[in-house]
């Protein structure tokens, strides 16, 4: 609830759809309009997805994230784009950054797509508050 409240002062719309395998919350980037993210809901519990795609200018926060996303981050598909290969016509391409030492190639769809857990909630609203500060620097 705090970061839809967030984010809705920072001026993004909020969308809620029926998907194939349940409800997908979206909020949108208040300057961009491009989805910012969305809540995933499963039968198993609600995930996250975040699209970060300025993440390689601020990726020192990855750094203190908890161990479980850093793990996450690192067994998501790497982005064939990135990676020279072909990929869907219209994929704008995933999301180059370093964590731990370690340059990643990621898709943006599962980059940083992990479980809405409340040891994942300080770290979620930091990728959240980064996006939307570097968005609004430029």
């Amino acid at each position: 609830m705090e970061l839809d409240k967030y984010l809705t002062e920072k001026g993004s719309k909020r969308t809620i759809k029926s998907a194939k395998s349940g409800f997908v919350t979206s909020y949108s980037s208040p300057k961009s309009g491009k989805a910012l993210l969305n809540y995933v809901f499963r039968r198993n519990g609600v995930k996250i997805r975040v699209y970060d795609g300025n993440v390689g200018e601020y990726a020192e926060i990855l750094s203190d994230f908890p161990d479980n996303m850093k793990k996450d981050i690192v067994k998501a598909g790497d982005c064939k784009k990135l990676n020279g290969l072909n990929c869907s016509p219209t994929c704008t391409g995933g999301y180059s950054f370093p964590m731990d030492g370690v340059v990643y190639k990621k898709c943006k769809n599962m980059a940083f797509f992990h479980s809405l857990e409340e040891r994942n909630f300080a770290a979620v609203r930091k990728l959240v508050e980064s996006e939307i500060d570097y968005a609004d620097r430029g």
